[in-house]
C-alpha cells in the first residue's frame, strides 16, 4: 500500500468512527427549579408570613447534593422553620441550618428523585413598611449546572388606625348633631 492509499484509509475510518458517534453526546441533566412565595404576600406592620420556597427536579433521574440557601432582605425577620421535607428522610437526608440572627437559612438535601419536589417553610415578621423582595441562592446539584434563583416579595403596609371607646363615642356623637341639624333645615 502506498503512502496516499494508506492516507486515504486512515481518513475514511476516521469519518467512518465520527459518523457513528454523532448525536450520541452524553446529555447533562436538566437543573432543579426553585420557587418562593409568601402567603399572605401581604402583612401589616409586625404581622407574620409564611415564607415556602419548593425545589422540583426536572429529572427522570435523581440529582445528588442539592442545596440553596437564603437571607431575607432589610424589613423581614426571619422567626423560626414551620415544616418542610427538604433535608429530610423525604429527600434521603441532608442538612438544614437556620440562625434567625442574621437572617440565613440553608438547605442540603441527599438526594432529590427524578420528578420530586421538597419544600421549606419558614415564619417571617414583616418590619418596615413596603415592599420586600427575597431572593434565594442558586440551586445546586452534581448532576446540573447550576439553576436559577427564586424571588418572593412581601409587602409590609401601616396598620388599619383604631379609635380608643371615648374617640368612637365622641365621633358617634358629633353625626348625631350633625344629623339632627341636617334634618332640622
Amino acid at each position: 500500500m502506498n503512502q496516499t492509499s494508506s492516507r486515504l484509509s486512515i481518513g475514511i475510518a476516521v469519518l467512518i468512527i465520527s459518523a457513528s458517534f454523532t448525536g450520541t453526546a452524553l446529555a447533562q441533566a436538566a437543573s432543579a427549579v426553585i420557587t418562593k412565595s409568601f402567603n399572605p404576600p401581604i402583612v401589616v406592620l409586625g404581622g407574620n408570613s409564611i415564607g415556602t420556597i419548593t425545589v422540583t427536579n426536572p429529572n427522570a433521574s435523581p440529582l445528588t447534593n442539592v442545596q440553596f440557601s437564603d437571607t431575607m432582605p432589610a424589613g423581614i425577620d426571619l422567626i423560626t422553620q414551620t415544616g418542610g421535607t427538604c433535608s429530610t428522610l423525604a429527600t434521603g437526608g441532608g442538612m438544614f441550618s437556620i440562625n434567625p440572627g442574621t437572617e440565613t437559612f440553608s438547605s442540603t438535601s441527599s438526594v432529590l428523585a427524578g420528578g420530586q419536589s421538597c419544600t421549606i417553610t419558614v415564619s417571617v415578621n414583616g418590619t418596615i413598611l413596603g415592599p420586600h423582595i427575597n431572593t434565594t441562592s442558586q440551586v445546586t446539584s452534581n448532576e446540573a449546572p447550576p439553576g436559577a434563583a427564586a424571588s418572593g416579595t412581601l409587602t409590609v403596609v401601616g396598620g388599619v388606625p383604631t379609635l380608643s371607646a371615648w374617640m368612637l363615642m365622641t365621633l358617634a356623637a358629633v353625626l348625631a348633631v350633625t344629623a339632627a341639624i341636617k334634618m332640622r333645615g
